[in-house]
């Protein structure tokens, strides 16, 4: 197995006006006998020991439907993607790694963008099939690029079908059910490149932030460290054990591209996201917005810095990290 594991969101994120404190990057793990705290890398809480932080993280495919709602297993993450997918809706990937979940879902098929993150995360990738193009994709990916590939369509007993809820909006799974799919190579240890945690200072007052979706998302911080995520109407987001309540949220503004054939029943095509080079980013932590730009080169994931080049830094907790298309314009 290759040990070498490329940065998971090298996403170094860092303030937005000089001078903050650093922490350490929750990437350099404790060596043997050092004294140095082992880190949570997509949490930035403190883990038990340097070993429990090379357990493989497990990513889970969830589906953003207000028809999925509540989803179970979404405050358990430590971090959560949100990608456009067709038609300006969007999917979860949830990354769990310092908590597995005892229950996940509604569990969804997976999509091309996902290999956009997975050679980074070297995870345990849990969904309920694909496209015949994209599970061909991503069993060969699997094989060559150190992740390991959990399909209902192939390992029917990892999943479960809920009784009180309609199809497709009722498989789910659990951590451990998961861990046991995958096999020998799920208990592989990695090392896993995480987030950069620390204090933030500059960043304007912004409570508030909207994220233009068909159906449009609100985030309101609390004041008190976290940032409630709502629907119109107000409703808020929920799993089954209560608010999901992210510590940062990262709005990565990219280029997107239809895929020639991939049009549903409605005429949506399935769209991909450019994961390389560079593009505007917006972060919110501690009710401060702080805007710069993303970077990554090959697949090295995501690093930020604001315009003098300093890093943002997030804050230790759940962040909720956004690939949005470049036309959109985030309102407060």
């Amino acid at each position: 197995m290759r040990r070498t594991v490329v940065v998971l969101v090298t996403l170094l994120v860092a303030a937005s006006c000089g001078g903050q404190t650093a922490a350490p990057a929750a990437s350099s793990q404790p060596a043997a006998g050092s004294a140095t705290p082992a880190v949570w890398p997509l949490r930035g809480t403190a883990a038990p020991d340097a070993a429990s932080v090379r357990k493989r993280p497990i990513v889970v495919k969830i589906d953003a439907n207000p028809a999925a709602r509540p989803q179970a297993g979404l405050a358990d993450a430590d971090l959560i993607l949100e990608i456009v997918v067709e038609g300006g809706v969007t999917r979860y990937a949830a990354v769990f790694h310092s908590k597995d979940p005892a229950k996940v879902g509604p569990v969804r098929s997976a999509r091309k963008s996902d290999l956009n993150y997975l050679s980074s995360l070297h995870p345990i990738l849990a969904h309920v099939g694909a496209s015949e193009a994209v599970a061909k994709l991503i069993r060969e990916a699997a094989a060559s690029a150190d992740f390991v590939d959990v399909d209902e369509l192939q390992q029917a007993d990892a999943f479960e079908r809920a009784k009180d809820r309609q199809p497709p909006y009722n498989a789910y799974t659990s951590g451990a059910k998961v861990r046991a799919a995958g096999g020998r190579p799920a208990s592989d240890a990695v090392t896993v490149a995480g987030l950069r945690y620390g204090t933030a200072t500059g960043g304007t007052d912004a409570a508030t932030l909207t994220i233009p979706y068909p159906e449009a998302v609100r985030y309101e911080y609390d004041g008190t460290g976290a940032y409630h995520r709502s629907y119109p109407g107000g409703a808020k987001t929920m799993d089954a054990a209560g608010e999901v309540l992210p510590a940062n949220v990262v709005v990565i503004k990219t280029d997107y591209t239809e895929l020639a054939g991939t049009a549903d029943a409605s005429g949506a095509a399935s769209v991909d996201y450019r994961a390389t080079g560079s593009g505007p980013v917006v972060i919110l932590r501690d009710g401060k917005r702080f805007e710069g730009t993303w970077t990554r080169p090959g697949d090295g994931l995501y690093a930020f810095a604001d315009a003098s080049g300093a890093p943002i830094l997030l804050k230790a907790g759940l962040t909720w990290l956004h690939i949005v298309p470049l036309t959109f314009d985030l309102r407060p």
